[in-house]
């Protein structure tokens, strides 16, 4: 049901060919390299170099973006409607998460060669070198950052009005 809602979603986020106002900018995605061969020597270096700016590469050495399916509530730790806890939050994250690594272990190379090869295919050697050079920069590194911290903050400071948003649009649907 989910994979059909978000599938609907993302069908409804894809923009017109043209904008409704004339004088509004066109959003376009830019399209992709789509390149199949390996990369060089040089060319891989700059998809690692990438991978460490963006901030995906410690999380493929780590495993850490497996975090959710420890947290209470994922998929590794489904506690039953009025259950007594036997560890803490902390413990039984911990546990999890030591659990969630070891099993990765044995699958980081995948996770390494899907990064790179889909970042291949994506972008040219030359693109790849003017991405890297600017987010390696300090304009590029505040960014990121910039980024991160707008949509966290954002995205807390908006959390009732978005549940407005939603409880406005439930109404609308039951006249």
């Amino acid at each position: 049901m989910s994979f059909l809602l978000f599938g609907m979603a993302a069908l409804m986020s894809i923009q017109s060919t043209g904008p409704a106002d004339k004088n509004a900018p066109v959003s376009t995605i830019a399209v992709a390299a789509q390149i199949e061969a390996t990369p060089s020597a040089a060319k891989l270096l700059l998809i690692r170099r990438f991978l460490r700016a963006i901030g995906r590469q410690d999380q493929l050495d780590t495993g850490s973006f497996l975090e959710r399916y420890a947290m209470l509530g994922g998929a590794m730790w489904q506690v039953q409607s009025g259950s007594q806890l036997t560890e803490t939050l902390k413990e039984g994250f911990e546990k999890r998460m030591s659990a969630l690594k070891t099993a990765y272990a044995k699958h980081r190379l995948e996770y390494q060669q899907a990064y790179e090869s889909h970042v291949n295919w994506e972008f040219t050697e030359n693109e790849l070198a003017d991405i890297v050079t600017f987010l390696e920069s300090p304009v590029g590194k505040h960014y990121l950052d910039g980024r991160w911290r707008m949509e966290a903050y954002v995205g807390t400071n908006t959390e009732d009005l978005e549940e407005q948003i939603v409880i406005e649009a439930q109404a609308s649907l039951t006249k």
